[in-house]
């Protein structure tokens, strides 16, 4: 193992400090997203990530494909003048930003193309630059990347698309929440060429709602075991994984395509805005 991959496990935190015992490989590890960092200079912070570059660059990697990779898959490696390797900043291994999550049989890896697309996306728009509604959508779609539990990464999905198709104009009578939803997120499918129907966004929505009302979406399949209940099963080919896996993209795509495309980011910059390019 590679000095500076061992002193990445082992955190260690003098430059020269061998580890305080034989060095052995504790897990795998697909990959990692390193910071290759030169000398410190005078006033800056020198923690992990104290200029903010890997905290910026995960939310784009997860809006451009979903993997498991969180921050505990990060480091900043620092090296002297010379080239010598000098230290490493490994990142957080506690809290819920470790690792994300994505569903078995998925491709939990980033390809060529995909990285070099985060590669502009990184030197382009900031995520800050997005609408406020679109933004709120991207946190909710990040922070499901992180929830292991089905369930809630739904909830939070359907919240996201929430916040990017929601309304509320003071003094009209208003189209109620369930049907803002079901109808506009077929007309933002359409316009980002995603094929999703009015059936999929109902069924969608009634799960969303059994969810937040505290009910138990898999009731029914419940009913039919026998003995001791276990949570239900979620193949890939689900039809409701397969819709919430439509609607993470539709999250995503939104999102990409407000910070390559102006003129589309400008439909979500109001109420009025919505309602003019998402009529019901």
């Amino acid at each position: 193992m590679p000095d500076y991959l061992r002193d990445v496990v082992y955190q260690v935190c003098e430059p020269n400090d061998e580890p305080p015992q034989k060095a052995f490989r504790q897990y795998g590890q697909l990959y990692t997203i390193a910071h290759f960092a030169g000398p410190w200079t005078p006033g800056l912070v020198t923690s992990w990530d104290g200029d903010g570059l890997l905290s910026r660059f995960v939310p784009l990697a997860h809006l451009v494909h979903p993997t498991s990779m969180g921050f505990g898959s990060t480091a900043v490696l620092t090296f002297g003048p010379d080239g010598k390797f000098l230290h490493a900043s490994p990142g957080p291994c506690r809290g819920i930003t470790e690792h994300a999550f994505c569903f078995p049989e998925s491709r939990n890896w980033l390809s060529q193309s995909e990285c070099e697309q985060i590669r502009i996306l990184f030197h382009g728009p900031d995520l800050s630059t997005l609408p406020e509604r679109v933004g709120r959508a991207v946190w909710n779609l990040e922070r499901a990347a992180y929830e292991y539990f089905f369930e809630v990464r739904a909830m939070l999905v359907v919240s996201g698309l929430d916040a990017l198709l929601h309304v509320r104009t003071p003094g009209t009578r208003m189209a109620s929440t369930s049907r803002q939803f079901k109808e506009r997120i077929v007309l933002l499918a359409s316009d980002l060429c995603i094929p999703f129907t009015k059936s999929d966004a109902d069924a969608v929505w009634g799960h969303r709602s059994d969810v937040v009302h505290g009910r138990d979406p898999w009731a029914a399949m419940r009913a039919a075991q026998i003995g001791f209940q276990v949570p239900a099963t979620l193949p890939k080919n689900d039809p409701m994984v397969i819709r919430y896996l439509a609607c993470e993209q539709l999250l995503r795509s939104t999102a990409l395509k407000c910070l390559a495309d102006p003129l589309f980011a400008g439909k979500f910059v109001s109420d009025q805005a919505v309602e003019r390019a998402y009529p019901i």
